[in-house]
């Protein structure tokens, strides 16, 4: 027929006969209907499946939109032929593939009407292929499906009865996020991140009020759970860390105890990483921006040899600090120590803030077999940046040096005194191995294990804010080291069988690590009290001017071994259309975890010591209902714990047991005017028992003591998730999280004062917005336009407001990204973008608290960074 089109109307379906060329390329596709390929289509709508099918294949397939669209696939997941996913796609659905000698793949009932039968006979007995109008289209307008892995299985994200969020790489890349720490600004309202005491590789990171202050130490653990690429991360040390090539990170919110398990009462985030495509291409970018900011990555995939498929992965990232460190060389003796190592001024010059962050990653693919693949990845990744600077806001102290007169109104240029500072380094690597099995139809056998290792090194510099001014010795300078290595292994039995879905499971954990800190004086007044010298710390305790030089020496070590099994299973009757989904779930965990005191006060110690042993079932009951393919609700029962341990900041270790949250949730899951909005709620109330609560010696603000206290911390809130897509080219994003808590009355240890009870690092009133407009073909490529704005602050620093009464005020984050990509220059595979993040500029307390002195009371807060903005280029090959 040359290239005249011949539309024919049969029940609805447009057939395109195409020319001879387009024949060849149909036959072509029919041999690749038995290539090999990862699928990632999860269960639902059948005629969303195939959408999704003819996307991930690019094999063009015939059927009636009305009539597939009544349809329920089963979904394919795993590595396959495609011959093999469109047939599990197609498995129980009531449809079959049927196809021509020109390679044409028709899509009919599987009990043919005559008008079904007649279509099927005249389309497959064209003498040209077809091309089907109803095939997926990846410009086409509304909002897309998200496939997520949060029930340890591809499937929608508007079907998995979860409030969660996920954010592939696009929307990544738009909203700037490199690393951990770029989450805390508000790109997700419900998670809270925030460094620890300055410090710039170890976070508190927690959702829905269950934010650890202090689990830094290793022989604590956090609330919520981080996972890469199926592997538990133990530490929070490290998490600071650049973030290599991210296929999506997925927030799942509330406590997952049954398939995630120990350690997330306030939920879990699981960074998916890329796998090897096989096919050589990859992308390089780079980044210059303020305060000599510049980024590189590098993402390449190799052709695929022998059945295997590699990828390679590097980042680099690095910028100035924002607060002037303004130590001179001439400040710094020749042989200048501390703690009897020797130290070059450029050892000890950092400006506060200062970044420096890269890492490498390799991965490997190997499919022996269209029904078995193993993955295996190493990365390797360094953080070698400075902390941030304490500001004094307020102080009660009645003797104030000159130097120290001038309180901190808002975020400072530069440090009231050059003092020495180093950079804190975390030093991260490890290695997974994932193995999968397809041995049977809807059964997969997948293995999981992983070995990671930690060492780090946080320095952090007061410049006097923590110090006492009556006295000579100033400079407190913090160092804490942990080192850690971990082994974990995870087997998985998923299955679809009729109207079930199950997942079974084992798994162990292995840990075992050490840490130190020690705090040095480092600096003295002069007479006049108007300027600093250098002091040489020694590697035993002296005294300047009858202090302590060296305040205190502690080291402690653990190990924790966990052992679990979990089984979680969904059955859908027939006789309600697979419309209800009855969930049940459970996981028994064996805790073993001991400790000691190595060192305490610079001394060897060898009698204290702790044990923590715990067995216990953590259920789950879900009920979800589909009113229709496209709006769901669901309710959620739910129960998880956080390991108990021992505090090694106290003087005697004193030991604690687990706290253990039960959450109730329900939510609804709406895709509405045809895929132009997306309404997620969630509605839920938790209830903490045996709550860990920190409480301050106010002698003294680095001891502290951790108890179970009686009684129970109740959490409600809501979360709202909307996305508009109003037109192709505009996209809305819009959250909202409300949380509310009811304090209760404690009794603190040190002063047996009542002190009231609150939650950490959680406001009340929560948002984020953003606007995606891409404006469309131009003569010098494709523009787009990103805005973010996110509400932060309206929190306290401490689940004790009491010892810091002043609640952060409220503010907005505003970044933004502008980028032109396919500019016509040697293939249109560029792309040019202008950021910013911290637009205007607002300056915010990301954690502020009180600092007892002895004569007086110090109010420290640590601020977040100021305007950040760049130029990036992209290619891509």
């Amino acid at each position: 027929m040359g290239n005249k089109f011949l539309i024919a109307m049969l029940g609805g379906v447009s057939i395109l006969p195409i020319s001879s060329q387009a024949e060849a390329q149909a036959q072509a596709q029919g041999q690749e209907h038995t290539q090999t390929q990862q699928f990632n289509i999860p269960a639902g709508n059948l005629k969303r499946a195939l959408d999704l099918y003819c996307e991930q294949t690019s094999i063009q397939l015939i059927y009636r939109p009305d009539e597939v669209a009544k349809g329920r696939s089963a979904g394919a997941s795993g590595l396959m032929s495609r011959e093999a996913g469109l047939i599990a796609l197609l498995a129980g659905s009531g449809f079959q593939q049927h196809q021509g000698n020109s390679g044409a793949i028709a899509i009919v009932p599987s009990r043919a009407s005559a008008a079904a039968a007649t279509f099927q006979r005249t389309v497959l007995a064209q003498e040209d292929p077809v091309r089907p109008v109803a095939a997926a289209n990846p410009d086409q307008e509304g909002i897309a499906d998200i496939i997520v892995t949060a029930q340890k299985r591809a499937e929608n994200l508007q079907d998995t009865p979860i409030s969660m969020v996920a954010l592939g790489s696009d929307a990544l890349e738009q909203k700037g996020v490199g690393s951990m720490n770029d989450l805390f600004a508000g790109a997700v309202p419900s998670l809270r991140i925030v460094p620890f005491f300055g410090r710039s590789s170890a976070v508190s990171i927690g959702m829905r009020g269950m934010v650890p202050v202090d689990a830094t130490q290793i022989t604590r653990d956090p609330t919520l759970g981080v996972y890469m690429d199926g592997v538990y991360l133990g530490r929070v040390q490290g998490l600071g860390m650049e973030l290599a090539d991210i296929e999506r990170i997925e927030i799942l919110r509330g406590p997952q105890g049954t398939l995630f398990g120990r350690n997330t009462i306030g939920g879990a985030i699981s960074i998916v990483s890329k796998k090897p495509t096989g096919e050589w291409g990859g992308v390089i970018k780079a980044s210059i921006g303020n305060r000599n900011g510049r980024r590189f990555a590098a993402h390449v995939n190799l052709p695929e040899v022998a059945n295997l498929s590699v990828k390679l992965d590097a980042v680099y990232d690095a910028r100035d600090g924002w607060v002037k460190n303004p130590l001179t060389r001439a400040d710094v003796p020749a042989d200048y120590k501390i703690g009897g190592v020797p130290y070059s001024f450029a050892d000890i010059n950092s400006d506060f803030g200062d970044v420096k962050r890269y890492g490498f990653r390799a991965s490997a693919l190997f499919t022996p077999t269209p029904d078995i693949s193993l993955l295996y990845a190493f990365d390797w990744s360094r953080d070698k940046s400075a902390g941030g600077y304490a500001h004094i806001n307020a102080t009660t102290q009645t003797v104030i040096p000159a130097v120290f007169a001038a309180r901190d109104a808002g975020r400072a240029s530069i440090s009231r005194i050059g003092a020495p500072l180093l950079p804190s380094t975390a030093r991260t690597q490890g290695h997974s191995l994932t193995g999968e099995w397809h041995f049977s139809d809807g059964l997969t056998l997948r293995s999981i294990s992983g070995w990671r290792r930690l060492n780090g090194d946080q320095w952090d510099q007061d410049a006097g804010g923590l110090s006492r001014w009556d006295r000579a010795a100033q400079g407190r300078l913090g160092f804490a080291n942990v080192s850690q290595r971990q082994f974990s292994e995870e087997l998985q039995l998923v299955g679809d069988v009729g109207n079930l879905k199950f997942v079974l499971g084992t798994y162990y954990f292995n840990e075992f690590g050490r840490d130190t800190a020690t705090t040095f004086r480092t600096l003295m007044l002069n007479a006049t009290g108007t300027g600093v010298t250098l002091l040489n710390p020694a590697t035993t305790s002296n005294t300047v001017g009858g202090v302590p030089n060296r305040l205190q020496d502690r080291a402690s070590e653990a190990r924790t071994k966990s052992k679990a099994a979990f089984a979680q299973m969904t059955w859908s009757p027939s006789s309600l259309e697979n419309r209800l989904h009855l969930t049940i779930g459970g996981r028994y965990t064996d805790d073993h975890k001991s400790g000691r005191l190595t060192y305490l006060l610079g001394a060897p110690i060898d009698t204290l010591s702790f044990v923590f042993n715990s067995k216990r079932f953590d259920p789950m009951v879900t009920v979800a209902w589909d009113f229709t393919d496209d709006i769901n609700t669901y309710a959620k029962y739910g129960r998880a714990y956080r390991a108990g341990g021992a505090n090694t900041r106290s003087a005697i270790l004193r030991k604690f047991g687990e706290e253990e949250l039960t959450s109730w949730e329900a939510g609804l899951k709406a895709d509405l005017f045809d895929r132009r909005a997306r309404l997620n709620v969630a509605l839920y109330t938790s209830d903490l028992k045996d709550a860990q609560v920190d409480f301050t010696n106010p002698a003294n603000p680095s001891a502290t003591e951790t108890l179970n206290t009686p009684g129970s911390t109740k959490v409600k809130g809501a979360e709202v998730d909307i996305t508009l897509a109003p037109t192709r080219a505009v996209s809305i994003g819009l959250n909202y999280v409300f949380t509310d808590f009811k304090k209760r009355a404690v009794v603190n240890p040190f002063s047996n004062l009542v002190q009231f009870l609150s939650i950490a690092y959680t406001p009340r009133h929560s948002y984020s917005g953003s606007v995606d407009y891409k404006i469309g073909e131009t003569p010098i490529g494709k523009p787009r336009l990103h805005i973010d704005a996110n509400n932060v602050g309206g929190y306290f620093s401490n689940a004790v407001p009491s010892s810091d009464p002043t609640k952060n005020a409220r503010t907005w984050i505003i970044d933004g990204r502008l980028s032109l990509s396919e500019i016509p220059l040697l293939g249109g595979n560029y792309e040019i973008a202008v950021w910013a993040k911290n637009l205007t500029n607002r300056t915010y307390q990301q954690q502020d608290f009180l600092s007892p002195t002895g004569p007086g009371t110090n109010f420290v807060t640590y601020y977040n960074a100021p305007r950040t903005f760049g130029v990036e280029l992209q290619a891509r090959f």
